[in-house]
Order: structure tokens, then sequence, then C-alpha cells
């Protein structure tokens, strides 16, 4: 049987956004309600997604969830799911991140960032797939990022689930075929609220965007709606894609 995301579109996708509230979750899911979708946002801040529902036409399913809590996703997934209809695409854009070299890196830090980032992306493709596979099709795009690939000091726990991320993507592909597509999207430094909060960390934030922006073959960040667009790719148009990692990097992991 042919996935949902395959068919002519006669009737809207039905899509899951976590990490909503912000970013590359925010973009997405407001492009695919730009583009007709019926829109589930998921995030741990009510307000938050009051304030993203209220900028979509027509307004958009709110989910309060905590991706690092399985009961929490469990619930949260099963909701989306009774408010939408159903569910054609599910999109981890959940995540945290958080600079600790490893004299810092206590056991808290390192749970934090594994559990949204990894286990979090765990717990909602389980549940989004499993439903997808019973109703016969879906497509999963798991947001991970160039560092799955790359060693950077003081990122230790971030990379470590980043690419536990891909490894993930890969496994559930397999396990999911064939009615299920399973891939990820492996953005490079983005310009995002999360990005920037680090930036202005630093004791000159000017100079320290000019650093990062000189790491970066193209010298720019990638806007949040770039990512989005290959998102929508991924879980649209790239009908014979299922297992891949979407470098999205400006050329970053190429260097």
């Amino acid at each position: 049987m042919m996935d949902r995301s395959q068919q002519t579109r006669n009737e809207p996708l039905r899509v899951l956004v976590t990490g909503a509230t912000s970013g590359v979750g925010e973009a997405t899911a407001k492009l695919f309600a730009a583009r007709g979708a019926r829109v589930a946002l998921m995030g741990r801040r009510a307000g938050e997604l009051q304030r993203v529902a209220g900028e979509i036409d027509g307004g958009a399913h709110q989910v309060v969830t905590d991706v690092a809590d399985a009961d929490s996703v469990r619930n949260g997934v099963r909701g989306a799911i009774h408010s939408l209809g159903g569910l054609d695409v599910a999109v981890n854009a959940a995540g945290v991140a958080g600079y600790a070299p490893l004299e810092d890196l206590d056991e808290h830090r390192w749970r934090e960032v594994l559990d949204t980032n990894l286990s979090g992306t765990f717990y909602v493709a389980r549940e989004a797939g499993l439903h997808m596979r019973r109703a016969g099709g879906g497509a999963i795009v798991n947001v991970a990022s160039d560092l799955a690939t790359m060693g950077v000091a003081g990122l230790a726990h971030y990379c470590a689930a980043k690419a536990g991320v891909v490894g993930l993507t890969k496994a559930l592909a397999v396990e999911l075929a064939p009615h299920v597509r399973v891939n990820a999207v492996c953005p490079g430094p983005i310009d995002t609220p999360m990005l920037r909060s680090g930036l202005d960390a630093e004791p000159d934030p000017v100079l320290a965007l000019q650093q990062k922006q000189s790491t970066v073959p193209l010298r720019r960040f990638a806007d949040p709606e770039e990512v989005a667009a290959a998102i929508y790719f991924l879980a649209v148009d790239g009908t014979f894609a299922t297992g891949t990692s979407m470098a999205f990097d400006g050329g970053t992991s190429a260097a």
C-alpha cells in the first residue's frame, strides 16, 4: 500500500511537529500549514504553543508534552492522532543543547540532552511509527545535526545524542518499511533562538558570531525556513528516500 505522503493529496496531510514553539519546529509547522496540512503542535510551553497556533491560518491543535517523558509522549501522540483524525507525518524537531566541558558534564547535563534529543525522538517515532504502520503508511523526519558525524569539545552530550538520532533513523527505516519512511535532516548552524542565546553568552557576541560563521563554507547560518523546506521534501516529495540522513549544513561536514 502506498503511504499517504505519496498519494495525490485530495485530503490535507495530518502532521505532528515536536519542538513547535520556536526555531525549526515552528518554521516546519507553519510551512506544512501554509501548504494545506492540518497540524498538531507539540511542546512543553502552553503559552508559546498558543502563540504559534494563533499565527497559523485556521489555527492548529496544541499538545502540551514533554518529549523526554515516555508516558507524556504516549498520551500526547495519541491525543494528536485523535484530534487530527489520524497521522501522516511526524517531525521530531524538539531539542536542547548547552556547552559543557568534560569537567562540567555531570550526569544531570548528560541526561537532559540525551533524554530530550535522543530518547524523545525515539518515543515520538515509536508511537507515531506504530500507528502509521497499522494505518498503512506515513513518513517520519528526525532533526539530527552535522555534529552527528563531527566532534566538538564541550558538546560531547549533544554530539552523542545526534549521532544516536542518525542510527535510530536507519534502524526504524528498516523496521517500519515498506509502508513508513523514516529519514533525518542534519543541519549545520541554524539562526535560531537556541544558537543566538549561546552566542550572547560569549564575552564578545559580535566576534563570536563572525567566528562561527567563518567556519561555514557558505559563510552564513541557515534560516529555520530553509531547514523546514528540507524536512518537507523528505516527508512529502522524497518518496524513494528512507533511512537517509540529508546533510544540510552549508558545507560544514565537507570541510
